[in-house]
């Protein structure tokens, strides 16, 4: 079969934008512009585990199959690749010259080494650990406790055995070590520090990202998204289910702590502090774009308080969205990158993930409230785009004719 660099761009494309965490409709939308722009009638069925493309005209098609992995965020690379359709799609760059660079984009490390992975996993899980305690001295257990995680992380990401055990071991782990350091830090809540310290696994933004393919009636990638992200809740559930019941069989369980305390102002900018680093090295972000991620993480905590206070915990966060939306499309507007390295950092401190998690291990103690809040999650996914769209109708990020999908990157339209 002759050799075409144009569909070899294109698909190469493809795999990643998927690897990077756009949605389906952003994803087909982009390489159906930047197809027309290289002179090919395509067409494209995206989902997040298989790409499908053919190329040419009805019965004389060339037809694509791509095996995709799960996505990951690194935005780095996902503004570098932005950059390049964006490239083709505007004629500087031919199909050689984009899938030369793509080339170089993809097979690139990651900014930062596997240590820091660690670092992020406990620095996060002392950020988060406030917003749900309110104690000072609860956020040093759940860093440590987070470490311990964030080594499990980078095991799984090393060894393929272990791959498919790390939520379901860090939720384990996570359990253990809490309750162990109950007895000897009283005044803590094993429960939040668990919690906390699966932070970086918790998939709030694949539930997000769901439910608007699904939105958008891209069912099939939705529904298989949304069955991804819950099966990872479920692995985090029985690993923290099998942890507490293990430490219970023993009587081994700590004494019962007191309830937790709404996180003071103090605490809201420590953990803004906390969360932007954690997110920074977790996001594979650019060192000079921290700004952007302290703004993005502040404007969606105070937009998260006060939504809340407004409107209630579930759909102020739709308001905390529409803030985090407006903020992005306004950066990509003056700056002319993608909306995503400003949206991400704002969203990943309000994802659902947390909500859902604690409602899978309800319903996995017969609690009839596990079903609810499991319900709860999804609600609130559907705040988050549901803000997201509010913002984009608003301001759109580049003159009305850009959106941007829930995980970042744009679509024209």
């Amino acid at each position: 079969m002759e050799r075409d660099v144009r569909i070899e761009f294109l698909s190469a494309m493809a795999g990643a934008l998927s690897r990077f965490g756009l949605d389906a409709d952003a994803i087909e939308r982009g390489l159906t512009r930047a197809a027309a722009a290289l002179g090919l009638l395509a067409e494209f069925y995206v989902t997040p585990t298989s790409i499908m493309a053919s190329f040419g005209a009805p019965g004389r098609q060339r037809v694509v199959l791509l095996r995709t992995r799960e996505a990951t965020i690194d935005l780095q690379s996902l503004s570098l690749v932005s950059s390049v359709l964006d490239g083709v799609i505007a004629g500087r760059l031919t199909a050689d010259e984009a899938n030369a660079e793509l080339n170089l984009i993809t097979r690139a490390p990651l900014r930062f080494p596997w240590f820091m992975t660690v670092v992020a996993s406990g620095v996060g899980a002392a950020a988060f650990d406030l917003l749900l305690s309110g104690r000072w001295v609860e956020a040093p257990v759940a860093a440590l406790v987070g470490l311990a995680v964030g080594v499990m992380i980078v095991l799984g990401r090393r060894f393929a055995r272990l791959d498919r055990l790390t939520e379901l071991l860090a939720g384990l782990l996570a359990a253990i070590l809490a309750l162990a350091l109950g007895h000897v830090v009283p005044e803590i809540r094993p429960a939040n520090v668990a919690l906390a310290s699966v932070l970086l696994l918790l998939p709030g933004l694949a539930i997000t990202l769901g439910v608007a393919e699904v939105a958008a009636r891209h069912l099939t990638a939705g529904t298989a998204r949304l069955a991804g992200a819950m099966m990872t809740l479920l692995n985090l559930s029985i690993g923290s289910f099998l942890g507490f019941k293990l430490v219970a069989e023993f009587d081994l369980m700590p004494a019962t702590s007191p309830p937790p305390e709404a996180a003071a102002p103090a605490m809201l900018v420590a953990a803004a502090a906390l969360s932007s680093l954690a997110l920074l090295i977790a996001t594979n972000s650019r060192p000079g774009d921290v700004w952007l991620v302290v703004v993005s993480v502040v404007i969606a905590l105070v937009g998260a308080r006060f939504g809340a206070w407004l409107l209630g915990a579930t759909f102020g966060v739709a308001l905390a969205s529409l803030a985090v939306g407006l903020w992005s499309n306004a950066f990509a507007r003056l700056s002319r990158r993608p909306a995503a390295l400003a949206s991400l950092p704002g969203l990943a401190v309000l994802v659902p993930g947390s909500l859902g998690q604690r409602g899978v291990s309800a319903a996995l103690m017969g609690a009839t409230a596990g079903i609810e809040l499991l319900v709860a999650a999804l609600v609130i996914a559907a705040g988050l785009v549901v803000g997201l769209l509010v913002a984009d109708a608003t301001l759109p990020p580049s003159g009305g004719r850009e959106r941007r999908g829930p995980r970042g990157g744009t679509r024209r339209e």
